[in-house]
């Protein structure tokens, strides 16, 4: 029995500016407009509003022990009314020295999550967003 399971999470037409836009704080919206640069800076691509209000850099191909396969955003972020969650690989030990020099943040598997900006250091982000982004090409361009 074979299933055919589609993402949900896909990449869209929106302009990421709207996405912002609807963002009701707007200190968040502010720190969302200068994370646009950040990102865009250190990837070195333009964002893509994926799903609803993940706005990504790059992409992502990988596969998991089933056999299926997908793509996604390779780093972005999304912003919600309670925190600011960056998404970026963080499986490299020399990500998580970075993450400890980044400043107020929890953070999960692959995620970072700060309340505001100012709470971090975006110039240790940018260069963690630079060296995450490179790990991710490697992996990617091997699985497929």
């Amino acid at each position: 029995m074979t299933s055919k399971y589609t993402l949900k999470t896909q990449p869209t037409d929106k302009d990421p500016l709207q996405v912002i836009a609807a963002i009701p704080d707007k200190k968040k919206q502010a720190d969302a407009k200068a994370l646009l640069d950040i990102f865009e800076k250190a990837v070195g691509e333009p964002p893509v509003v994926w799903g609803e209000k993940f706005i990504g850099y790059g992409t992502y191909k990988y596969r998991c022990a089933s056999g299926y396969s997908a793509e996604i955003y390779a780093t972005g972020f999304s912003v919600t009314k309670r925190k600011i969650t960056l998404h970026l690989y963080l499986d490299e030990p020399v990500l998580q020295r970075y993450l400890k020099r980044l400043g107020k943040t929890s953070s999960g598997k692959s995620c970072v999550y700060i309340n505001k900006l100012v709470d971090i250091d975006t110039a240790v982000l940018t260069e963690m967003l630079g060296k995450a982004i490179s790990y991710v090409r490697d992996l990617s361009d091997h699985d497929s």
